[in-house]
């Protein structure tokens, strides 16, 4: 119990495994939150990127793709931050997903590895169009083989900080 009279919250890097083994969410929320989660953030993210050049070249008229191609990516990935904020405060999702999404934020605050590791799917979707549309253009690809790296290195990084983080102990655990 908290020093106020009220519950204390589970540690956040706990509260993530409470929330969702206990059942609390409803069907939808456990999806939403799943989406979030290995592997299907990653296949997600692949669609994405897997759309981006043929919505650019949709959008501009053009044939082939230019160096604008990096500013639409960039405006891609503000919007994949900004419309899931917006969403989050619009739709009514329950406390205890919305308490998952509080410390998935806080998590990718502490951790810049947590953000980096999402370009990977995003590179690798684009590579994929690539490879199978035969569109071997230069903007896409070294963006895409660009992504794909940075998003390893932060994968890497960031499998080394989630260790870290679940052996150590938890306050409530280290308090008694």
């Amino acid at each position: 119990m908290a020093a106020d009279g009220q519950v204390a919250e589970p540690e956040p890097a706990c509260r993530d495994m409470i929330t969702t083994a206990s059942g609390n969410l409803r069907l939808l929320e456990r999806v939403v939150v799943s989406l979030e989660s290995s592997p299907w953030d990653k296949l997600y993210r692949a669609a994405i990127g897997y759309c981006l050049l043929p919505v650019y070249l949709r959008s501009t008229g053009k044939s082939n793709a230019s160096w604008n191609f990096i500013a639409f990516f960039l405006l891609v990935l503000l919007a994949l931050r900004v419309v899931p904020g917006v969403l989050r405060r619009v739709l009514p999702f329950s406390r205890e997903l919305r308490l998952v999404w509080a410390d998935r934020r806080a998590l990718a605050k502490r951790y810049d590895s947590h953000q980096w590791r999402k370009l990977f799917g995003l590179g690798v979707g684009l590579l994929a169009f690539l490879v199978f549309s035969g569109k071997y253009e230069n903007p896409p690809l070294v963006l895409g083989v660009v992504c794909i790296l940075v998003g390893a290195i932060g994968e890497l990084v960031w499998f080394k900080s989630s260790k870290a983080i679940t052996t150590q102990p938890t306050a409530s655990a280290s308090a008694t």
